[in-house]
């Protein structure tokens, strides 16, 4: 759907794209930092991985009440409490995301925070998606 801009002088990214170019007609959708919280937004676990999924299920969510699905994502930021037990939790991580966007990569960002709005929040995640 996107182009992936890789260039060679760079390293060659793993879990994320360098660049992404968005095909023309495309309309801009941007999403609100989504947590991992329920249809009540109550947010149901304090593990960092069964949060993460959520937050890619509540992102995907918005993007597919639009009409588009994973690949229409162009750039996520993510905000992470604790960048030491992200590290510890990387591979496990990798899976959630493989089951929600396979090989799928956008531009991305991972940023760690002090607190995130909900205090029981370990993740929370933004995007922008195109859509038709």
């Amino acid at each position: 759907m996107f182009e992936k801009i890789n260039p060679p002088t760079r390293h060659n990214p793993s879990g994320y794209t360098h660049g992404v170019i968005v095909p023309e007609g495309k309309r801009m959708m941007f999403i609100s930092g989504q947590l991992s919280g329920n249809i009540q937004g109550v947010l149901e676990s304090d593990d960092l991985v069964t949060q993460f999924g959520a937050c890619l299920d509540n992102v995907l969510t918005v993007v597919r009440a639009a009409g588009g699905d994973a690949r229409n994502i162009a750039k996520m930021n993510v905000f992470i409490t604790d960048f030491p037990l992200y590290h510890a939790k990387k591979r496990e991580i990798a899976v959630a995301w493989y089951a929600r966007f396979g090989e799928g990569f956008p531009a991305m960002t991972i940023i760690e925070v002090a607190e995130i709005f909900d205090s029981k929040g370990k993740v929370e995640i933004e995007a922008t998606a195109f859509v038709d």
